[in-house]
């Protein structure tokens, strides 16, 4: 059995990246497919990040990602492989041994497990029962994965309240030396609308809550009088936006604070942690949730920074704080419209340097509270007359080749050529249509027999490409606007993107594809597959052009010179599944980034060529490798926060 871990059996060692690793207390014999609970607790004064599980075998081992303890508490479940001999446990990046710890673990029984399934999905559980009793024990582990790795995005007050712990005041949260020397943050309470005075009191209370020491109050707008322990500063309406900092050292912070939102206790000491640890940066950002009826909702648990993402729709939201250098261009407007949204949308717009993300819920809003319209400006593909090299690997399935042609006859302008590439069909019917598509000046067809191995293809046409961008399109996609390719195109040519790709649709008009999260499912997968053809995606993603981590090669462009730079797809590592996925993250590495557009939309018969049957067992080879090269990555994607759920496809919190 597990038993006990830091603290209570377990031991510390340094682990594969040189932080401390927890053993756990574990004997073998007993692992036989279990399944194991781990409970464990994190510092609320850092950025929340995963921990991760990991299982020596013998000659082998694998890790897989844990929640993040967004609130404090955190737990995980999933299956022990066989031969496990091993168990260890890396905290999160950045916490210290004294930062985190497990509390509890165990190795449950199968009917324990299914037990627990029951309570959040009684019908789901009892069709994993099912097909555990007739020897399809993977089937069943994986839909149990699926229950008891997920919570509703609707079950969200449920969830922290589970997770949520008070502050350890003489452990993980014990006041720091390091805060004498801190920097100074001026709260700015702004009461533009003269609320009630039980929401500035609500605002105050929570700030004289706080575990950080350093600070002060300034007061907008607001007539409410109450007791603090420490003296006010009250701006008048008329007075400049450079009073509500006076007094101030250039790397002191602000944070701004509505009347009637809350702050979390250890909100001022995970900024000023925060920002301490990056004393270069100027501007940050925090997630956030609601109160409504006192019930937590809609949280907003947001991506790491994304510029084009925020340039399209803002989603800072009101979680913001900014260093005093940051706001000199500021200093003279009036204190209301220093403070309004679209001011500190723009600030945060126009910042050229890095920009943090702290990744805890430190703002509670009241739900339903009036918020400003912030858009900035929705970020368009830029005009270019660059020229565009359309690939398409096939083999036979001429009907389905013959509608991804028609799509590309009515795509305007007409600024491109298109190669097929043709792995060995044989069907007459496929010849017919290829010498027919051969009497187009704009088509050429490469002739290129054998295994089919898709990086290998592709790779074979990019060298013979005329275009400066690369447009890999599969057979079974039809373009549903004539204006898809220049949209790629116009994002392609910017200087810092290399992949862009589609927003892709089933025939059935369910969404197929709009951007991939590392480390879902295992590996890296679509997100949302199957919402529906309006839905917004999570916090209003999929409405505008955002980064994500990596595209579907099913519609990916490139500008060729990136192409050529990374060596193009990895043929030999990556001959069809996992390609895609691997060239984005190596364009990333050489600082480009992939963005995903609205703006191009294609209808796309997912593995309608090849089949989509024992997908597992056919690029397990390919699975193993792409483990290997960038398990690190799939720890941590920057644009899906790490308390939400890599096991659900839909987006749902963790655990």
């Amino acid at each position: 059995m597990v038993e006990g871990a830091a603290g209570e059996g377990g031991t510390g060692r340094s682990g594969p990246e040189g932080g401390a690793e927890l053993e756990l207390d574990f004997r073998p014999d007993a692992a036989s497919h279990g399944w194991l609970l781990v409970h464990f607790r994190t510092t609320l004064y850092g950025s929340a990040a995963r921990p991760v599980i990991r299982f020596e075998r013998e000659g082998a081992e694998t890790q897989a990602p844990m929640p993040a303890a967004l609130f404090g508490l955190g737990t995980w479940i999933g299956p022990v492989p066989e031969q496990t001999r091993r168990i260890y446990v890396a905290p999160p990046r950045g916490c210290s041994e004294t930062d985190f710890s497990v509390t509890s673990c165990k190795l449950l029984g199968y009917p324990e497990l299914l037990s627990l399934a029951w309570k959040r999905s009684p019908a789901r559980a009892l069709l994993a029962a099912a097909l555990g009793a007739v020897g399809r024990r993977a089937d069943s582990g994986e839909i149990l994965k699926s229950i008891l790795g997920a919570t509703p995005l609707s079950r969200y007050h449920k969830w922290r309240a589970a997770s949520e712990r008070g502050l350890d005041l003489v452990g993980l949260e014990a006041p720091r030396d390091s805060w004498r020397l801190g920097p100074h943050i001026r709260v700015i309470v702004h009461d533009d609308s003269n609320k009630a005075a039980d929401a500035v009191r609500a605002t105050v209370a929570s700030l004289e809550r706080q575990a950080y020491p350093n600070w002060s109050l300034a007061l907008v707008g607001t007539e409410n009088t109450y007791r603090i322990d420490r003296p006010a500063i009250q701006v008048e309406r008329g007075a400049k936006a450079e009073h509500l900092w006076r007094g101030l050292e250039s790397s002191d912070l602000i944070l701004p604070i509505s009347a009637g939102d809350t702050l979390s206790d250890y909100a001022m000491a995970a900024l000023a942690e925060f920002a301490s640890a990056r004393p270069s940066w100027s501007l940050f950002y925090a997630d956030e949730d609601s109160i409504d009826g006192g019930r937590h909702v809609a949280p907003e648990l947001k991506p790491d920074w994304s510029p084009i993402r925020h340039r399209a729709r803002p989603f800072i939201g009101r979680a913001i704080y900014v260093r005093r250098r940051a706001l000199d261009g500021l200093a003279q407007l009036a204190p209301a419209d220093a403070l309004r949204p679209s001011t500190w949308s723009a600030l945060f717009a126009a910042e050229a340097g890095p920009v943090g993300h702290i990744r805890r819920v430190l703002l509670t809003k009241v739900w339903n509270a009036p918020v400003e319209e912030d858009r900035v400006g929705v970020p368009k593909a830029r005009a270019s007359a660059a020229t565009a090299t359309i690939i398409i690997p096939t083999r036979d399935r001429a009907d389905l080749l013959a509608v991804c042609l028609a799509g590309l006859e009515k795509t305007t302008p007409r600024n491109f050529d298109l190669l097929i590439v043709d792995n060995g069909s044989r069907k007459p019917a496929t010849r017919r249509l290829l010498d027919r598509a051969r009497a187009y000046p704009w088509v050429r067809v490469l002739e290129a027999a054998g295994p089919f191995n898709f990086s290998a293809l592709c790779n074979r046409a990019a060298e013979l490409a005329t275009g400066e961008v690369l447009v890999f399109l599969n057979n079974d996609t039809e373009a549903m606007r004539p204006d898809w390719l220049v949209n790629l195109i116009g994002w392609a040519v910017d200087p810092g993107v290399g992949a862009v790709g589609a927003k892709l649709f089933y025939p059935s008009g369910r969404l197929q594809h709009a951007g991939l999260v590392l480390g879902l499912c295992g590996y890296a997968a679509h997100i949302d597959i199957g919402a529906p053809a309006a839905y917004p995606g999570y916090l209003g993603r999929f409405t505008v052009p955002h980064e994500v981590s990596a595209v579907t090669g099913a519609c990916l462009a490139v500008q060729k010179s990136k192409f050529d730079a990374v060596g193009g797809f990895d043929a030999d590592r990556f001959p069809v599944e996992l390609g895609d996925v691997d060239l984005c993250l190596r364009l990333a590495q050489r600082g480009w980034k992939t963005i995903l557009t609205p703006d191009a939309v294609l209808t796309h018969k997912e593995s309608a060529t090849r089949g989509r049957s024992n997908v597992a067992r056919r690029y397990a080879a390919e699975r193993k490798q792409f483990l290997a090269a960038w398990q690190d990555a799939l720890r941590d994607d920057p644009f899906f926060h790490p308390a939400l759920s890599l096991t659900a496809r839909r987006t749902s919190l963790d655990h």
